[in-house]
């Protein structure tokens, strides 16, 4: 076990952490601006989210519960977290939705534009919405695929 900031990690948030770093990294190797023009639909409404020409990475499931703990995310928030992610975006960095009310969903948890800055397709960024909007995983019902059921079994 390693300590951080006088607390000690399992093995596990150990774990967590170094597949956050390299999934940043990879991020970072790749790039992480908006690509612009870019679209893809949620999950919850029957269409997949595609990898788009402008880069960005795809995360799986640990992958993206090592992001949101990275961004200040609790522990036992994180596999949801994870699974409204895959539901939300299939893990693709620049998902993006295109709403009929005019605002956008962006990024790995569909962070939408009404959200202000907080909608960015930045990985850091992005996961650092979620935990707000979510007050660190204690309120889901912002995600559409939540109140559906369906970001349940995603990993």
């Amino acid at each position: 076990m390693r300590r951080r900031y006088g607390r000690t990690l399992t093995g596990r948030q150990a774990a967590a952490a170094i597949a956050a770093g390299l999934a940043l990294a990879w991020i970072a190797h790749n790039g992480h601006a908006a690509a612009p023009g870019t679209r893809s639909g949620h999950a919850a409404a029957g269409m997949t989210a595609a990898a788009t020409a402008g880069g960005g990475g795809t995360l799986d499931c640990s992958q993206l519960e090592a992001l949101w703990e990275s961004a200040g995310g609790s522990a036992s928030a994180a596999f949801t977290a994870a699974e409204i992610a895959t539901a939300e975006s299939g893990g693709k960095q620049y998902a993006t939705d295109a709403d009929g009310d005019g605002s956008v969903d962006r990024g790995f948890w569909q962070i939408n534009t009404s959200h202000g800055s907080l909608a960015t397709y930045n990985a850091h960024g992005n996961a650092r919405a979620a935990v707000i909007i979510s007050a660190d995983g204690t309120d889901w019902a912002p995600w559409v695929t939540y109140q559906t059921g369906a970001y349940a079994g995603q990993c």
